[in-house]
């Protein structure tokens, strides 16, 4: 079975995004739940519980070596990260149960300062994963890696 691109959007009541700023006002970050697992979401996928916390353990592995784990605005096609269009950097990953939760930085890129000024105007802003992996027949993916 060919690996093939996954995407998954979480809206923001689901994803249950917290907007916090730094106490002197600079920073603005989102926290709340990156991916789902053990749930059919609403591409039809399920992630096992252990997909989810193979996937999480590989992005906390990489910030742990220093790495900088970026995120684009809106829903990019290819899994590449596009520099010119990063608006945040992971700064956090757990798993809770099932779920992979996280914590984002908005970043001072122009395509950060969209979405910082979206999220001070009032907006909601969701969530988004993009990775590769395998899906059988009755949905459920294997092999994942975001």
């Amino acid at each position: 079975m060919q690996s093939r691109k996954l995407y998954e959007y979480l809206n923001p009541s689901t994803a249950n995004m917290q907007i916090m700023e730094s106490q002197d006002g600079k920073d603005l970050f989102m926290q709340g739940l990156f991916i789902q697992g053990d749930v059919k979401n609403q591409n039809g996928r399920v992630y096992p519980k252990d997909e989810i916390s193979r996937a999480v353990e590989s992005v906390r592995t990489r910030l742990g070596e220093g790495e900088t784990v970026m995120g684009e605005l809106d829903h990019p096609e290819e899994l590449q990260i596009n520099l010119d269009r990063v608006s945040h950097i992971i700064t956090e990953m757990n798993v809770d149960g099932a779920n992979g939760l996280g914590k984002l930085k908005i970043i001072d890129t122009p395509m950060g300062n969209i979405a910082r000024a979206l999220l001070k105007a009032g907006a909601k802003l969701g969530v988004s994963s993009r990775g590769s992996g395998n899906v059988n027949e009755s949905g459920k993916v294997s092999d994942f890696d975001i």
